[in-house]
Order: structure tokens, then sequence, then C-alpha cells
């Protein structure tokens, strides 16, 4: 535990709080959550889409918490606690909780872009844990302190401030030298602020379309919470990225070291043999190495890694063969028929899949089982449907995480996109992915390939007030078990 008054390490912060009550406690632990809130906590309001945390300011007192961190005015002071207000109480919780929860890892490598976040982070980890260097690891499938990879416990890729902090001290107690952050725009914003205080040694842009604009609003703001990353690299830090990235020169800054990756970069990639699932790459100075897939956009991943690891090794790295990672191009079986489950969720995801698909299998039929995020960027539904339409043969409509939207609307979105085409093939919409998945698996045959789109990895279906457990490919077993009626 740390007094209250340790955490004020920036007293910029501190100038723009306004603080009620008077003492000094002792802090255990900080909490978004006020039913997770126990003795010495501090309770942490945010107004939320759906629940307003300012309501639950008793509850987490009375649960323990010794101080509270808020935006809105309180009716009623308790003289016992104190009071932290700021316009935004993620920024106060983020710079309390880089100092609560012990020190950190001095190497820390953000990766950050639309697709590939994961797919990237998992090769860099792959790369240096062959080249013996302890390496942490957080992102959306994966979570290595140091005792070992397994499934990440959180649903989002960049969780809160306490929860990524608790996992930095852990790899610092573990004896990790790197830790690998998956960063999304999200944990980038100013409005988040989940990683505002932390210093990057280096850093990997993957790609950059468009996403997540309910949150950020406009392209120009997504674009800018990315650019968060450059802006907290360490003097003498490096940032690798695609040459053909969009906005390249927003992302340059004076005093890092910049790398790029392409057929004509720093790092040049040549394939040596493609298939379908499959893809050798050799790389400058003779090296090759074979990736378990086979679409150009993982070998940009690899590429990405491949520098970043470079940068930290300083050496070579022996490691001619990467390993897949779950959710992401998952061949679950190719018979009867190939079933692909697959992570894609943008509609610059949807073109790179269906056409390498349809590059190695002309003569097959694409059908692809999908919806979109319910509450979440309406926009990029349109993109959804506009190239499933263009490409496949037959389309499965159903729930992603519906949330509290109403079903038609996400699906009426997604149509608008389709009827932008010339789709002649079938259209399904049917409620329940359980159930969507049984009728594209009763669809198909020898001639189809059925894409599961948009859960790859994810364990539960999110609903207003529920979650449903859920496995994509345990459900594929399940009919396989079962055989075609």
């Amino acid at each position: 535990m740390r007094r209250l008054s340790v955490l004020w390490t920036k007293n910029k912060v501190r100038l723009e709080c306004t603080i009620r009550g008077v003492g000094d406690p002792l802090v255990a632990n900080l909490s978004l959550i006020a039913q997770e809130c126990g003795p010495n906590s501090i309770y942490v309001a945010i107004e939320g889409l759906h629940h307003d945390g300012h309501s639950f300011i008793d509850e987490a007192i009375e649960r323990g918490a010794v101080a509270v961190i808020h935006s809105a005015h309180l009716p009623y002071y308790d003289p016992t606690i104190l009071y932290i207000q700021h316009p935004n109480p993620r920024r106060v919780t983020s710079l309390f909780a880089s100092t609560l929860y012990g020190p950190i890892p001095p190497y820390i490598v953000g990766v950050t872009g639309t697709d590939g976040k994961s797919t990237t982070c998992e090769f860099l980890w792959q790369f240096l844990n062959a080249s013996n260097i302890r390496c942490g690891l957080l992102s959306t499938t994966a979570y290595d302190d140091g005792s070992g990879k397994r499934e990440s416990p959180y649903r989002q890729s960049t969780p809160e401030a306490p929860q990524i902090y608790s996992f930095l001290a852990n790899c610092a107690k573990n004896g990790v030298e790197v830790v690998i952050l998956e960063a999304t725009s999200h944990g980038l914003s100013a409005e988040a602020s989940r990683l505002a205080d932390i210093t990057f040694s280096g850093a990997i842009v993957t790609s950059l379309s468009s996403e997540h604009l309910e949150y950020h609003t406009t392209h120009e703001r997504y674009v800018d919470a990315k650019v968060n990353l450059v802006r907290q690299l360490k003097e003498g830090g490096w940032l690798v990225l695609p040459q053909e990235l969009p906005h390249y020169n927003l992302f340059l800054k004076e005093g890092i070291k910049i790398l790029r990756h392409s057929l004509e970069a720093h790092l040049r990639g040549s394939t040596l043999k493609e298939g379908w699932d499959s893809r050798v790459i050799a790389l400058d100075g003779g090296s090759n190495i074979t990736l378990p897939y086979g679409q150009l956009c993982y070998a940009s991943n690899a590429l990405g890694a491949y520098l970043g690891a470079k940068e930290v090794v300083k050496g070579e790295i022996s490691l001619d063969k990467l390993e897949g990672v779950a959710g992401r191009f998952e061949v679950v079986t190719t018979s009867p028929f190939l079933i692909i489950v697959d992570f894609a969720h943008t509609g610059e995801a949807y073109e790179l899949l269906f056409s390498h698909l349809k590059n190695h299998f002309g003569n097959k039929k694409l059908v692809a089982l999908f919806g979109s995020g319910g509450e979440r960027d309406r926009q990029k539904r349109f993109a959804l449907g506009q190239s499933s339409g263009h490409h496949c043969s037959a389309i499965f409509i159903t729930d992603e995480d519906p949330r509290g939207e109403e079903r038609h609307q996400i699906e009426n979105d997604i149509i608008e996109g389709i009827e932008a085409t010339s789709f002649k093939g079938d259209l399904f919409k049917i409620y329940g992915r359980g159930k969507a998945v049984a009728a594209a698996f009763e669809y198909c045959d020898s001639s189809s390939i059925l894409l599961l789109l948009g859960k790859g990895h994810e364990s539960a279906i999110l609903h207003a007030n529920h979650q449903e457990p859920w496995s994509e490919r345990g459900v594929v077993e399940e009919l396989l078990k079962g055989g075609k009626r």
C-alpha cells in the first residue's frame, strides 16, 4: 500500500482537480467497479453509456473505499472520505495507477493499427522468446506476465489503467525484460487515458483504415489517437511502420529511429512460396520465415515484428517458423468442406480475406456468416455488406455482439452495403449465432468455403443484460460430430 500523496507524480494533473476532504489515506487498489472495492480502495466513478458510476459511490464507500475520483458535482460529501474531482476521472486513474502497483519494466513496445495488432504482438513475442529475451505480452488474445502465456482474461484489448499497471508490476516482479502491449485507439485516446503515463521504447504500426467512429466521432480523431503512441516514444526510441501506411507523415517524429518495411524499404520481404494457408518469405540477409497464413497482410505483420525484434535483440534471430494466433484464419476443418474462423471485422479485412481465397479457390463458393457489434461504429457496416456482397455466393447475417442495439438496425446497415453491389446469391437473416452457424453448415456443400467472421477467439456474445458463453470453433466441432443431415 502507498499513501495517496505519493501518487501525485504530475503536478499538472493535480492542478486540474478540485480536492475535498483532508487526510492522506493508505491506498491498496483502484477500481472502476464499486462491487470490487475493498478496504483502502479508491473508487473511480465513470459516466458510462448505460450506467453512471456516481450512483454507486455510497456502495463503494460501504465496501471500504477511502477516496473517490469523480467528474460530477455530488449532493453530499462524506467528511471521512477524500474526493478528487476532475473532468476526466480516467486521467487521474492512470496517473495514480502508474505509481500505486509498483515498478514496471523499463522497455515497453506498443503495437497499434486498425488490423493485425494481436498477430504482430504474437509474432514479436515469438521472435523475442526464440532469442532468449524474457518477454511479457498483453494483447486481445494473450497474457504473459513472465509466468507463462495464457488466454487474456480481459474483454478489452487494452484494459483499464489499473489492470495494465498491475500486469506491468507483475512483469517486473517476474524478471521480464521487454513488455509488448497492444495499444488500441481507445487505450491511446486522451478520453480513456489507459496508456497516458507510459513511455514506450519502441512502437509498431500495422495498418490504418477507419474504425470506432462511434467513439472518436471522426476519422481524423481516430488517427490522432493512434499517433499518441509515437508522441509517447522516448527520445532515441524506434518506430516500425509499413512504407505504404496512410497518413504516414503524421507518425514521423524527430529524435526517434524510423524503420519501414515493404519491397523497397529498410526490410524487404519477398515471397518464396505461397499457398492458401501458408507463405514462406525471404528477408534481407538470406533468412527465410514460414508463416502459418497465406494472406499477404500476415507477411506484413511478420516483417513489422521482425524489424522490432531486431531493435531489441541486436543480433541474429534464430526462428524460421511462426505459429498462428487463435481465431485468425483458423482452419477448423477441410472436410466435408473448408471452414475458417476469422476475427475479421472491418471492410478492409474482409477484402483481403475474400480476395485471397478467390485467388486460390476460384471455383469455390464463398459463404460468409457475420454480424456487427451493437452500439459501435455504424459506418463500417456498409463496408462489411459491400465487400461480402461483391465476393460471396451466400451471406448469413446474425449476431456478433448486439449489446443493447436493435438487431434490425444492425441488419439494415449491413444490407445497405450488400444492396450497393450486384449480389444475386442467397441472403439469410438468423438471430442467434448458434442457429445461424448450424443453418450455414447445412447450407454448404463440398463446393463451399464457410467463413465465420467477427468473433474469432472470443468466448462470449454480449447482449444488453447478459453474456452468452461462446466458442466459434466449439460450435463447429459439435456440428461436425453430428454430421450433415
